[in-house]
């Protein structure tokens, strides 16, 4: 049986690295469980941090290691660093000579028990955005922010502007902004998307979609709601 329920943070504190989370977690009325990635692969999961039994609740992407991860999972996971944002850009070359530096994308956050998978957390602004996120062609976008997770294998700073097309339907040729504006870290780094814009289609034939974006590094974890589904 599926339970849904949100989680969200009644109070944290956030270091100036962005690397930190801590809070309390609303109506966690579940066993302690670990918050992991499975950014390489079910075998090799990497814990961030745990939630316990009354609900508090602690994140951090600080001095991870992954010794435990052989080379060709790291491999199979790491791309372009261009490649592995969730906005994508057409040309490469807006991301100058970093556009190949190696990368790895995180979707959401995990939940596990005793190294099952028992749950998956998404991280949004505003809970309208995760039929979105789970359904992008049949859900409609809206204005708001959601989090990942990216790992680098150096320091990197992404400041640049590019824009891509998508399509409203088979003769519509929609243009789309995506603006970055990040530093991230070698390591693991939170990674902020905020839909500034949203494309209004015709919902017979798609879903609404996001036509200018903003990238940058976690601004405000305060807004950040941890919605959770559980198995």
């Amino acid at each position: 049986m599926k339970f849904i329920l949100p989680i969200f943070f009644l109070c944290c504190s956030f270091l100036v690295n962005g690397q930190e989370l801590k809070g309390i977690v609303k109506n966690h009325e579940k066993a302690e469980m670990d918050l992991v990635l499975m950014i390489f692969g079910m075998d090799n999961l990497i814990s961030i941090g745990k939630v316990d039994k009354k609900g508090q609740f602690n994140a951090s992407l600080e001095n991870i290691s992954l010794d435990h991860v052989p080379e060709e999972n790291k491999s199979v996971s790491i791309g372009e660093l261009y490649f592995n944002f969730f906005f994508k850009c057409n040309d490469n070359k807006a991301f100058g000579d970093i556009f190949d530096k190696p990368a790895a994308r995180q979707d959401y956050v995990r939940l596990t028990k005793d190294g099952d998978w028992s749950g998956t957390v998404f991280l949004v602004s505003d809970e309208g955005l995760r039929p979105w996120l789970e359904d992008p062609g049949y859900k409609n976008a809206i204005k708001g922010s959601f989090y990942e997770v990216m790992y680098v294998e150096e320091d990197l700073s992404v400041k640049t502007s590019c824009r891509s097309t998508d399509y409203a339907d088979d003769n519509t040729e929609v243009e789309t902004e995506y603006n970055f504006d990040i530093e991230l870290k070698k390591g693991f780094n939170w990674v902020e998307y905020t839909i500034q814009e949203v494309y209004e289609t015709d919902p017979d034939i798609r879903a609404s979609f996001p036509s200018k974006v903003a990238v940058t590094n976690l601004k405000d974890p305060a807004k950040m709601l941890w919605v959770g589904t559980y198995y």
